[in-house]
């Protein structure tokens, strides 16, 4: 071998490794301080939120408040000149279509919207507040460091994983969810490294400040049956996946075609949301921790559980609210697992409610790699095999639909439907086309 031509070898090799290195090296320091930053502000939200939750929830039928709280939340977000609650959507849309720059004025506002919302029991969740609070906090530390435009997009996306990583206490799940819930079909492995180590870092900044979560180890016995009841399942959530994302749009739109003044939408909202509370149960409404906690727990829950809190959430964002959406999708598909158990289940009724939560989250955000690793981080390594069936299950159920119209369609689900590739599920929900060859293939 010639002696030059295998020095120029090693010298280009080193080259590659000493590039990398670099890469790593940076890419360390930005996801660790942004990890720091979004821990540390999203701890504070947490914080204020429980502190609200705690003080309001004391007073005699609090969500007999509801009309007016919704009221002056609306009236708070258009003096503030802020047109939608936003959430991971605004998230999604900023970093697809203005490399991730959020304004960091409008933090502070959207905290305060969303505290009061929450706390007066508006049925949304934290967990979109505290993404949007993870990327704006990133957007102004890309802005400081004057990254370039791309690695902008990177920051931001690792503060919308450490955001989520906080909330849930999943710093795995976390990452990979920043990663996969921009695109259907394709997931971001260019920002994986940097994503981990900001949930890393933002989950232990929020252990730190003394953020609770919740872990419960569930124990499976391998049975092939099960396996059977995870497939059925996964169809179940898929169909309530399109449920819920079908009942919040037409929530949204019906609000929207109402020719009212906004503040008197959100009193409209209010007194549906107080029938509800009044006349089904005030636990469908706030985050709706205790119905959650019954039904992961085993505990059978009312058989309409699933429909109420769906309905409450819808009403809720519609009408002017301000709050997440994973958390409402998480519990309505705890009950739906649960009943599927009641009805169904020759096991624990938390083991269905388990996969229920996931298979559902999987489907009506379209993160089935994530959903399956918050299972695991949650409940242990168990229920990882049961969780796959029905995640990828219901994901492919569910369609090219989604609570996040801002996500774009990389890649369809299977072959033969919605050759829309490239656009938002918003422009492209509901289209279906097949070539001449694919409906002979079908036909066959």
């Amino acid at each position: 071998m010639n002696p030059a031509g295998k020095w120029f070898g090693w010298k280009d090799s080193l080259f590659e490794q000493r590039v990398l290195l670099i890469y790593i090296l940076r890419w360390s320091f930005l996801g660790i301080t942004t990890g720091v930053i979004v821990g540390t502000g999203v701890a504070v939200f947490l914080k204020m939120l429980a502190w609200a939750i705690a003080v309001w929830t004391q007073v005699w039928y609090y969500y007999f408040f509801l009309p007016v709280i919704l009221g002056l939340n609306c009236w708070l977000m258009s003096v503030a000149a802020i047109q939608t609650a936003g959430g991971s959507d605004k998230v999604i849309e900023a970093i697809h279509q203005r490399d991730g720059c959020l304004q960091l004025a409008e933090m502070p506002v959207k905290i305060a919207a969303t505290i009061i919302t929450i706390a007066a029991g508006g049925s949304a969740g934290k967990e979109g507040p505290a993404a949007q609070i993870g990327a704006t906090l990133a957007s102004a530390w890309a802005k400081f460091l004057r990254v370039s435009r791309a690695d902008s997009r990177k920051v931001v996306t690792c503060g919308l994983s450490a955001g989520f990583a906080c909330v849930f206490g999943t710093p795995v799940a976390g990452a990979i969810f920043g990663i996969e819930v921009l695109f259907i079909g394709k997931i971001l492995y260019d920002t994986l490294y940097p994503a981990f180590v900001a949930g890393l870092a933002g989950y232990y900044i929020c252990r730190i400040i003394g953020i609770p979560y919740f872990y419960l180890q569930i124990h499976v016995e391998p049975t092939g049956y099960l396996i059977f009841q995870s497939i059925i399942l996964g169809v179940v959530c898929g169909l309530a996946a399109i449920f819920f994302i079908k009942t919040i749009n037409f929530c949204k739109h019906g609000f929207t075609c109402l020719h009212i003044a906004q503040q008197a939408k959100a009193f409209v909202g209010g007194i549906m949301l107080i029938l509800i509370g009044y006349f089904a149960s005030p636990l469908y409404l706030g985050l709706g921790l205790e119905l959650f906690e019954t039904g992961i727990s085993g505990q059978s829950v009312a058989v309409v559980a699933f429909f109420w809190k769906t309905l409450a959430t819808g009403i809720t964002l519609g009408c002017g609210g301000t709050g997440g959406i994973i958390m409402p999708i998480i519990i309505v598909g705890t009950m739906t697992g649960n009943l599927f158990g009641q009805l169904f289940g020759n096991l624990d009724i938390a083991v269905y409610a388990v996969l229920g939560m996931v298979a559902l989250l999987a489907a009506a955000v379209n993160i089935p790699v994530a959903a399956v690793v918050m299972a695991a981080e949650l409940f242990g390594s168990d229920i990882i095999p049961y969780a796959a069936v029905s995640c990828s299950i219901s994901y492919l159920i569910s369609g090219h639909r989604s609570v996040y119209p801002s996500q774009i369609i990389f890649a369809g689900k299977i072959p033969y439907l919605c050759k829309d590739e490239g656009k938002s599920v918003s422009c492209a929900e509901g289209q279906v086309s097949f070539t001449s060859v694919e409906e002979d293939q079908i036909r066959q």
